[in-house]
Parts: C-alpha cells; structure tokens; sequence
C-alpha cells in the first residue's frame, strides 16, 4: 500500500477536478445525499476529509455544529483551509485515522466518505473512531463496496470503467499510478456484509445499509454501543 499522506498530497491541486470527472459529477449529489440522512448536532468529526467537502456541507446545512475534519493529507487541507470561508466552528487537523489525535468520547457524530478504505488497518481505524465517539453516537461511512447481487452487466461496466476509464483519466493528468491505485483499492475493499461484521465486532450496531449508484457504494449507519 503507497503512503497515502504523498499519494493524496501529489493529487490535491486536481483532486477535486478529477472527482468530478470520474464520477460524471455526480459525487457532491451522493455527498449531499449522505449529510441529510441523519440530524447532525453537537461535535462532529469528518475523517479523511479531503478538500472539506463533507465537512463543509455539513457546517452549512447544520450551522450550530462544531465541525472538525481530519486528513493526513496537508496539501490537501490547505485547500480544506481555504474552501471554508468565514464559517465558524469549522477546523481542519492533519492526522491518522489509526491514530485520532483527540481525547475519548469527544464527538458525537463521525462521518468518513471514501477514506477507510485507505487506512492501513481498518479494524484498527474503526477501534479508535470507537475511541473518540461518545456512547450512543453515529457513525456514517460511504465506501466502494463489492456487491456480488449486482448483475453480470453492471460488474461487467463497472470494471470497464475502473480498468480503462479511471487510469486513461490519471495518465491525461499526469497520475496514472495513483489512480491505479485507486482502482486496486476499491477491488480490494469489503463486501458491505463484511464492513458490517467488522462494526459489530468492534463496538457498534448497525442500524441500517444504504446502497448507492446501482448497489456499488455502500452507507453504513452505525451507534456507538461502548460501555
């Protein structure tokens, strides 16, 4: 696995650009989809935060929380920085999901939108956003999942699009082996059953899965159940 923190740093100046080709402009539709499922209140964490997209949305759509999001990536947070405006209540901290560098119990929500996935142990990951989120607070994560009950046709596009479209979009941008990367990251991932057995195993129920874009992406809604 490449260092994610020089990956995400090299990619930061057209990440958002890129984002927007490879998922045809639909990926703030599923972002601002995935901020109005639940009544965000309180400290809110976003991890692998990005350029703020989340966390922003968030801030704007729930103006009396306090938002804090979470990348290893600085480039990428200096975008963050910059996006954020004159919104109160809204930081941006450079760190590790394996390694959240807040004290216990201090969020009530935390959210993660095609992050975990790159984290380096995500049981670990999911151990210390258990950590850091109060008893009985929510966990949102939207990820690439494998689906198996997605037709023939569907997975048949699908690895079109990731092994020729997605690659043909680095190399036009000069990051060909970053976004292969990107592509073998999400062939790797967790069927969403999995992802669930992992939640349960450590700490939360879960309350609900949402599939998205024809059942390739997953929501998991999830409670923190630590004594």
């Amino acid at each position: 696995m490449p260092d994610t923190k020089k990956t995400f740093d090299s990619i930061s100046s057209r990440y958002d650009l890129i984002n927007n080709i490879i998922s045809f402009g639909t990926h703030l539709q599923w972002k601002k989809d995935f901020v109005n499922l639940l009544e965000f209140d309180g400290e809110v964490l976003d991890i692998a935060t990005g350029t703020g997209d989340i966390a922003i949305m968030i801030k704007d759509r729930y103006p009396h929380t306090r938002v804090t999001g979470l990348d290893p990536s600085e480039e990428m947070l200096k975008i963050a920085n910059s996006r954020k405006g004159e919104r109160g209540k809204i930081r941006f901290v450079e760190g590790y999901c394996e390694k959240i560098p807040f004290p216990d119990s201090s969020f009530d929500f935390v959210t993660i939108t095609f992050g975990i996935r790159n984290t380096v142990s995500v049981v670990d990951s999911v151990k210390e956003i258990g950590r850091v989120l109060k008893k009985d607070g929510h966990l949102l994560i939207m990820e690439h999942t494998k689906n198996e009950s997605v037709s023939f046709i569907v997975k048949l596009l699908y690895k079109i699009y990731l092994h020729s479209f997605i690659p043909l979009v680095g190399f036009f941008f000069g990051k060909l082996s970053e976004y292969k990367y990107l592509v073998s990251s999400i062939e790797s991932f967790y069927t969403p059953k999995e992802v669930n057995n992992i939640l349960e195993e450590n700490g939360f129920e879960v309350k609900s899965n949402i599939g998205c874009n024809l059942g390739l992406i997953t929501i998991h809604i999830a409670n923190n159940i630590k004594p």
